[in-house]
């Protein structure tokens, strides 16, 4: 049995119950959804009829948990369904930040998308840039703040930034989907930004915004760990200025927020785009399906982020591939990746070497 799980207590749970619907209605194997709702209970039924229904608690579930070293969902103390693999659609805090991968490695259980370190790192957008400034890949300036530092002294914050230079953009360090994001013109509207986003997270990073750039995705679905991945086709959002809101990615008129499959930066650089993201991919460790976000100026590319559990799975940019299809290569992923985990000698056991003699 194939376990969706979507939903959850993040400010993207309504994005992750599309994501869930759509990877419940594509996959071909018997699948059993698992909605998190917004309290952080567990519901499982095998049919959730649309996105209202499941918004408002109109389906026919059951309340169910996971036990460690256990790979059945359970409802009360009944064993109700035997999960082979969790599909994981869960977008945000405590289901892409590597919580949820951590609670299914101690039961045992393979499930897809990054594990727990690149999950995490992938959620903190500092931490990745970290990363990606590590392994020499192109990132805009940027300073970061935590609310204590800044409710001690926004004065030496503000200086920091001044000498970054504005404009900026601030965004809270865990979240996705734009949520909390506000670009910053001068001082005064720093400080309407940063009280926005310290309202979403405790620790936010404020960056060099550039103006007429372009905004390049790229997705890259396999596992860091093996030599053969798949890289998407590039996609450019067009009908947008300086950044993408909540309300035009999820609430927007379609026809005012298009996309370009290739991005129209021509063929060069879309080839150098899509190296760049295989190379992102891997420095971060991740696997299964990632989507990886560039801003594009001029001769210059910078790496802007990495979604580890990118919306609707980044489906839409592996032109030519089925939903379907893309499903069961992030299935077998996830097989794959926990059969050599279970081949390595990482639990003690009384005859496990533990040095070499």
């Amino acid at each position: 049995m194939i376990a969706v799980f979507f939903g959850g207590r993040s400010c993207e749970h309504d994005i992750s119950i599309i994501t869930g619907l759509q990877a419940m209605s594509a996959c071909k194997k018997k699948c059993v959804g698992v909605y998190i709702d917004s309290e952080g209970v567990w519901w499982a039924a095998e049919c959730f009829d649309s996105v209202s229904a499941v918004r408002n608690n109109r389906f026919d579930g059951k309340r169910v948990h996971l036990r460690p070293a256990d790979c059945y969902l359970y409802h009360k103390n009944k064993k109700l369904y035997k999960v082979d693999v969790a599909l994981l659609c869960m977008h945000g805090i405590l289901g892409e930040d590597g919580s949820l991968q951590g609670l299914l490695e101690m039961c045992g259980i393979p499930y897809t998308g990054s594990g727990v370190c690149a999950s995490a790192i992938g959620m903190n957008k500092i931490r990745s840039k970290e990363i990606f400034k590590s392994t020499g890949l192109n990132i805009l300036p940027y300073v970061t703040a935590t609310h204590a530092k800044y409710t001690a002294d926004a004065e030496e914050i503000i200086k920091e930034v001044s000498e970054l230079g504005f404009p900026v953009i601030v965004k809270p360090c865990n979240l996705g989907s734009s949520i909390g994001i506000s670009v910053a013109e001068n001082k005064a509207a720093l400080q309407k930004a940063l009280t926005v986003a310290f309202e979403w997270d405790d620790l936010v990073i404020i960056e060099k915004a550039i103006s007429d750039f372009t905004e390049v995705n790229c997705a890259v679905l396999g596992d860091s760990y093996e030599e053969d991945v798949i890289v998407s086709e590039t996609e450019q959002p067009v009908g947008w200025k300086t950044f993408l809101t909540f309300a035009d990615k999820y609430a927007g008129d379609v026809k005012s927020l298009r996309h370009k499959i290739p991005a129209d930066i021509g063929a060069e650089k879309n080839e150098l785009i899509q190296g760049l993201a295989e190379r992102t991919f891997r420095a971060v460790g991740c696997s299964g399906v990632a989507r990886i976000d560039f801003m594009v100026k001029g001769d210059d590319i910078y790496v802007n982020e990495i979604n580890t559990i990118p919306g609707s799975l980044a489906a839409p940019l592996f032109t030519g591939m089925p939903f379907s299809l893309l499903i069961e290569k992030l299935i077998e992923i996830a097989v794959r990746r926990k059969q050599r985990f279970d081949a390595l000698k990482r639990t003690y056991t009384p005859t496990t070497p533990i040095i070499a003699k």
